[in-house]
């Protein structure tokens, strides 16, 4: 849920009020996108992205509470008044129902998470992954350029605690040169050095089915950049 707030004038109180009681009378107005169910962190932040695009920059993410009652009457979009609760109030405790649904799903992250570092602990331990020194001599060069062409992205380096930085070897190519144009895939998709892995290694229909690696050898870089541009669109859908 984004909501963008302003103050509202409040309704003018009655003599007999205290400071206190005035002060409570005063109520704030937002604008609220409502989700039919709860967004992730990283989806929240996505949209707070999407939207400050467009040049909304000042709606800001958060999570409330709604009866069910007002929830209904908002995704039916009937607009009138609701009551409102953050999410992260200690007011609002959680019920039975939902404790057992949030902690089914921290186990199943937690359970996605290991899968995930089993995953890559073992694509790095693989035999097309180098380390500094072996890509460096690959190349020809030093390890000290390899660590700076890994920083200018013009070399693809993945990290993982347990392994280190490995260098997949398929980015090598005739001549001990690298592929070109990296940095402008980086560019499009980030620091994010896995996720410039995967992009390179999936097949993409804007490349008649093909890996953007492989199109990459071929020199088919605009054709490449076209369907990294469709990734990043993707992130904001």
């Amino acid at each position: 849920m984004v909501s963008n707030a302003k103050p509202r004038t409040p309704t003018a109180p009655r003599r007999s009020q205290s400071g206190t009681q005035q002060r409570s009378r005063a109520r704030v107005e937002a604008t609220v996108l409502m989700s039919l169910r709860p967004l992730t962190r990283s989806e929240l932040a996505r949209v707070t992205r999407a939207l400050a695009i467009e040049g909304l920059a000042d709606l800001k993410p958060a999570r409330v509470l709604l009866s069910k009652a007002d929830a209904k009457r908002m995704a039916l979009g009937r607009e009138r008044p609701v009551k409102a609760q953050l999410a992260s109030s200690t007011n609002a405790p959680l019920d039975g129902a939902e404790l057992t649904r949030q902690a089914t799903l921290q186990r199943a992250l937690q359970d996605a998470r290991v899968r995930g570092n089993a995953l890559k602990e073992g694509l790095l331990a693989g035999p097309e992954m180098l380390s500094t020194a072996e890509m460096a001599d690959r190349l020809g060069m030093s390890e000290e350029g390899v660590r700076l062409k890994r920083k200018r992205h013009e070399l693809l380096g993945l990290e993982f605690p347990k392994r280190g930085i490995r260098y997949p070897s398929w980015q090598v190519v005739e001549g001990h040169q690298l592929i070109r144009d990296l940095p402008r895939v980086f560019a499009i998709l980030g620091d994010d050095s896995w996720r410039i892995y995967r992009f390179l290694l999936q097949e993409h229909p804007e490349l008649g089915g093909r890996r953007a690696i492989d199109e990459l050898k071929r020199g088919r870089i605009e054709n490449v950049l076209a369907a990294a541009q469709n990734m990043a669109a993707g992130a904001f859908s």
